[in-house]
């Protein structure tokens, strides 16, 4: 099945794929790739679609006649292919589909290998079902069988579903079809019952009564009467949803089900907001009180934002009641915030810990994502707002005439409400009656003006006027950053803070690196232990064994990012590590510390650089890789 996962990543991807992406994901040569790509070329003519190629960028799929583009994606999905890591996870799916015994010979002619290889690998299949809960039942003469208890099945199920599984979602699709009208029907009951969801909440519902429906149909279950509280909004909605789903699919459904529908229900949808409890006056005060601390702290300007005020106060009042009640809800961008933006998920989970404190909830990952992103938000807010500051600004170029113009129009863009004016070198004494307060040059100027300067080139690019936006937002900045090559944090690394290391505790990384960045004067003192009490709420052990320790509380003496490359990685709490970058910088570089964990997220999404990385003999090389990731220097 190799190459329709080759033609699914096409589909999902916007972008060029190269030969060397498809190697590292499918763990064969280079010579297997061509071979599939040079196959799929010489049929797509006729088979609905062809292929763009890019010289040092790949392929790009156009599909060019949608019938018979569907009608070859289901005849290469006859066969299947994976890794061998992979393989265990995909023959528990391939055996949760089945609905009779299944022999091992038709499991390896399903995935292409040998009866033996799958017999070694059964041993981590069972050892696989057990961790939810499944058993494998084997009959001599008819093969395996999976048997499970249902309410399990069903929460596996909906995560394969979600996570994409092609057994899963194959099986599944065959029996659901087209289903955006139910979703549609689903919406407007909410709207008129006056309840919320969010995009995510939907998700969970849509999803999990899929697969009600799924197994309703493939076990047949029976329909059994359920009594609805006519009173409750959740009922009337799952009342009527449980009359659309039995007569469209022709189904029946159970109590059991009925009650688990519910459930999920109740657990993804709010109620639009009323009262809100007797504890808010206590709570207002208490946000009031913290967010002026982290003011005072970070010079951040929370406290002066009444909507940010406004909006954390509703959304933790409820999440206080929510908690209270044990019901949570599931942020699939929590992991994503907590890497990219370090500072304010930081400053969620002190907030968090102080709700822990007073209001005795425990607040999850999950729900501490939804927090962070309120502060997010407000520092968006903030970065447009030091944006529009700029009221008056300066273009000095040398001859004031059409690249002066285009620059012009293009700083415009970025500062739609300020007056922009445009000057020769020669004019120096006009640019000091104009009073700018930035000015953007593309020479020194020989008169002192009392101005933020930022030096540019003759003609900008998109990139540049990206760059710009991040150079202004930070307090500090280069003002020859947008003429240098180097990107803007490449001054944060330092050869004398690279080194390769062995180590079998992530504990005794952190202390090496912390106590070196205190001593060497780059940490304040107590850096190491403030590093420690992050830790001590989540892990900065993240994807494909990059490592991102950080202080809770950001507030070095000089910018620093220690790196330490592990020469024998090692597993700890099931996750490995193979690279550490240990975060150390000032607090007033909010911005430019975005742009770092940023670009090291990007970074654990390919784990091919994380390898190459990981085999980097010198700083320099490991410099040259890290600017190659992204691109260029506009990260």
């Amino acid at each position: 099945m190799r190459m329709y996962l080759i033609m699914k990543d096409f589909i999902n991807s916007n972008i060029y794929l190269s030969l060397d992406y498809f190697v590292q994901k499918y763990d064969v040569s280079k010579r297997t790739i061509q071979n599939d790509l040079s196959y799929l070329m010489r049929i797509s003519p006729r088979k609905g679609f062809t292929f763009h190629n890019k010289r040092g960028s790949g392929y790009l799929l156009e599909i060019t006649n949608e019938e018979l583009f569907k009608d070859f994606m289901g005849s290469l999905n006859e066969g299947i292919y994976f890794q061998v890591k992979e393989r265990p996870a995909q023959i528990l799916a391939y055996l949760a589909v089945q609905t009779g015994y299944i022999s091992m010979n038709n499991i390896a002619d399903t995935f292409q290998v040998s009866k033996t290889v799958i017999k070694h690998d059964m041993n981590d299949v069972e050892n696989l079902a057990k961790s939810y809960h499944f058993e494998l039942e084997r009959k001599t003469h008819y093969g395996i069988l999976l048997r499970y208890e249902l309410t399990s099945f069903k929460k596996y199920l909906v995560e394969e579903y979600l996570n994409q599984n092609v057994f899963i979602q194959t099986a599944v699709n065959d029996v659901i079809e087209e289903f955006n009208d139910i979703e549609q029907k689903l919406i407007r009951q909410l709207n008129k019952e006056g309840l919320k969801i969010n995009y995510n909440e939907l998700l969970n519902v849509i999803e999990y009564l899929k697969i009600v429906i799924y197994i309703a149909h493939r076990q047949d279950e029976q329909k059994e009467e359920f009594i609805f509280d006519k009173n409750n909004e959740i009922h009337r909605i799952v009342e009527f949803l449980v009359g659309i789903l039995e007569k469209k699919y022709a189904i029946g459904l159970s109590k059991k089900s009925i009650e688990e529908i519910l459930e999920v229900l109740q657990k993804n949808i709010k109620r639009e907001i009323g009262s809100i409890s007797s504890f808010t006056n206590y709570l207002k005060e208490d946000i009031e009180e913290f967010i002026k601390q982290i003011d005072e702290k970070y010079d951040t300007k929370f406290l002066e934002d009444e909507d940010f005020k406004k909006m954390l106060l509703t959304h933790v009042s409820l999440l206080i009641d929510r908690l209270h009640n044990k019901i949570s809800y599931q942020n699939p961008l929590a992991n994503e915030l907590n890497i990219t933006y370090p500072m304010m998920f930081n400053i969620a989970l002190q907030f968090c810990s102080m709700l822990h404190e007073k209001y005795n909830v425990e607040v999850t990952f999950d729900e501490i994502g939804f927090v962070a992103m309120h502060f997010a938000s407000h520092m968006e807010k903030e970065k447009q707002g030091k944006l529009l500051s700029y009221n008056r600004i300066g273009i000095v170029c040398s001859s004031g005439g059409g690249s002066a113009y285009m620059i012009k129009i293009q700083i415009e863009s970025l500062f739609p409400q300020a007056e922009v004016q445009t000057f020769s070198f020669l004019q120096q004494d006009e640019l000091k009656t104009f009073q700018p307060d930035l000015i953007f040059t593309i020479m020194p100027l020989s008169q002192e003006i009392k101005a933020p300067i930022i030096y540019i080139k003759a003609l900008l690019d998109d990139r540049d006027l990206v760059k710009i936006k991040q150079i202004l937002q930070c307090e500090e900045y280069d003002p020859y950053t947008l003429i240098q090559d180097n990107p803007m944090y490449y001054s944060f690394f330092s050869k004398d803070f690279f080194k390769f290391i062995e180590a079998d505790s992530y504990e005794n990384i952190i202390r090496m690196m912390g106590q070196e960045l205190e001593e060497k004067g780059y940490g304040k003192k107590g850096y190491t232990d403030l590093i420690f009490e992050r830790e001590s709420y989540v892990s900065t052990i993240y994807t494909n064994g990059v490592c991102i320790p950080h202080p809770l509380e950001t507030d070095a003496l000089k910018n620093m990012i220690s790196v330490a490359i592990l020469k024998k990685p090692f597993v700890q709490n099931g996750k490995e590590i193979k690279i550490v970058f240990m975060i150390c910088l000032k607090k007033d570089q909010v911005e430019i510390y975005k742009v770092i964990t940023k670009k090291l997220y990007r970074l654990m999404q390919k784990s091919n650089y994380v390898e190459m990385l990981t085999k980097v003999d010198s700083f320099e090389e490991m410099m040259s890789l890290m600017k190659e990731i992204g691109g260029g220097n506009n990260e």
